[in-house]
């Protein structure tokens, strides 16, 4: 019998790396990672729990001076390893024989939810029949809500004087080397949603945001008022967009961006000054209508409704710990996006030591949505350090670490999900000011301090492509197909393929 109890792992691993969901219908190659059995080599017994006829052995080991001994059926020892979580791979090894032919023994782990129940289809085995040690591995991903591991050595039906030996078991994550980050947004262009596109086009320009590894798309809708209402005519081909989206592709989650570009205006005397209409009852109330419509009553075409996933915000120009900003944001979670799994905002980041989002700040807004999106580009000019793709890349190391530590901190749900420049070269033409270069914000330096941001601890959900209409060729007229070839190469080798 599996025992329910739960026993503390005393090995934490410090680097997790996204991996692709159960049935992938990519390949997949892994390295080996550290171990998270305690007393993989039953030294000790420490950690494992006897379910009967569990011993240590010194007559029969694979190394070390003792092996772990089953002399029973339906006997063994299990342990718990805890901050498991689902759609990640693990392969499990271990080394087993018996004594007699005829007896078996098994080495297994199992996927257990948070109140230690056994989940269906999360279990791997590995079964040994030969009177010699060998060495057998198996590779398995988490089912969904998984919490827990449950490891264990196990004879189902003993022989007389049949006795199973197991030694040197592992567990260790895998270390992805393709497909590795695949949780990734692409922020589209208005006009792909103001008008019908044909069905061929939606589906071509699905078919490549799936070959790109995209998994949100980041749906521009239009631009609100300064009252926060929304033109809906601005959206005239969404429904149409959602219908052939979802036949093409029902795994991408749409998400309608709401733009807002008034967060400050000019006094009679040309000072800008916070919008006073910002986060106020009839702003929030106005921009709530437009969510409830898009996610909730739906959109009509051709005799149905069609509806977003979800919402993001970019409100803008940032300022510091934007309390209106905050009002916002909650009055949606509590009215129109109560309980929405799709509700994201864009951030601001900084190079300097004082930031427009402080720690705490930050800390507040993860509690209130599902993911952070720190919009990491335009920081160039104006006497700033980033002038060369080292001092961008260390930028997305510091800022997203940064961000990260803060998020898991408030110990919410809230995902980081920042987002890589693909743009052409941006200039304040009056003053001659340089404010993106791609030759230093770019994919490859991005995904370079992002892939550090990660190895240094940060937890990064998946990262974001702005524009992807640049990013992928869409305006021939304007920038040939082959002008971002190397962004595109970029991002499939330093990010999604990189563990």
């Amino acid at each position: 019998m599996f025992a329910n109890q739960l026993y503390r792992c005393a090995f934490l691993f410090l680097t997790i790396t996204l991996c692709r969901f159960l049935f992938s219908p990519f390949p997949i190659s892994y390295a080996i990672d550290e171990n998270l059995i305690l007393d993989p080599g039953f030294e000790t017994k420490q950690g494992w729990n006897n379910w009967g006829g569990f011993y240590m052995s010194p007559a029969a080991k694979n190394s070390g001076s003792f092996a772990a001994a089953v002399d029973q059926a339906e006997g063994g020892a299990g342990q718990i390893i805890d901050a498991a979580v689902p759609g990640k791979t693990y392969i499990l090894k271990g080394n087993g024989s018996v004594n007699r032919i005829g007896q078996e023994g098994i080495i297994g782990a199992e996927c257990l939810d948070k109140n230690g129940k056994r989940i269906p289809g999360g279990r791997v085995t590995l079964t040994f029949k030969s009177t010699s040690f060998e060495e057998k591995s198996a590779s398995f991903t988490t089912v969904p809500d998984t919490a827990h591991i449950q490891v264990y050595v196990y004879v189902y039906q003993a022989i007389a004087g049949g006795v199973s030996y197991f030694d040197d078991i592992s567990l260790v994550p895998a270390s992805c080397t393709y497909d590795c980050h695949t949780n990734n947004a692409a922020f589209l262009p208005n006009d792909w949603f103001a008008e019908p596109q044909a069905p061929a086009e939606i589906e071509v320009r699905v078919k490549q945001l799936s070959q790109m590894r995209i998994r949100y798309q980041m749906a521009d809708v239009g631009m609100l008022t300064e009252w926060g209402m929304l033109d809906a005519r601005s959206y005239a081909g969404l429904a149409q967009w959602l219908k052939y989206s979802k036949e093409a592709a029902p795994d991408q989650v749409v998400i309608a961006v709401l733009n807002f570009n008034q967060r400050l205006t000019k006094d009679e005397n040309g000072n800008e000054q916070p919008n006073t209409l910002f986060g106020k009852e009839t702003f929030n109330q106005n921009v709530n209508q437009i969510v409830q419509k898009l996610v909730h009553e739906g959109i009509f075409w051709d005799g149905k409704l069609y509806r977003v996933d979800g919402v993001h915000l970019d409100m803008e120009p940032f300022l510091t710990d934007d309390r209106e900003l905050e009002n916002t944001l909650r009055y949606l979670r509590e009215h129109a996006l109560s309980g929405n799994r799709y509700f994201s905002v864009a951030a601001p980041v900084q190079y300097g030591g004082e930031k427009q989002w402080s720690y705490e700040y930050i800390q507040r807004i993860a509690s209130i949505v599902n993911q952070i999106n720190p919009m990491v580009y335009d920081q160039m000019g104006w006497d700033s350090p980033i002038d060369s793709p080292y001092a961008y890349q260390t930028l997305w190391t510091t800022e997203m670490k940064r961000y990260s530590d803060a998020i898991l901190s408030a110990k919410g749900n809230c995902q980081l999900l920042p987002i890589m420049p693909a743009y052409e070269r941006r200039t304040v033409e009056e003053i001659g000011v340089v404010y993106h270069d791609p030759y230093v914000e770019n994919i490859y330096s991005a995904a370079k301090g992002l892939v550090n941001a990660s190895q240094a601890g940060a937890n990064i959900h998946g990262a974001g492509i702005f524009w992807w209409a640049t990013f992928i060729g869409d305006y021939p007229e304007l920038y040939p197909r082959t002008y971002y070839l190397l962004d595109q190469e970029h991002w499939m080798k330093e990010w999604v393929h990189h563990s």
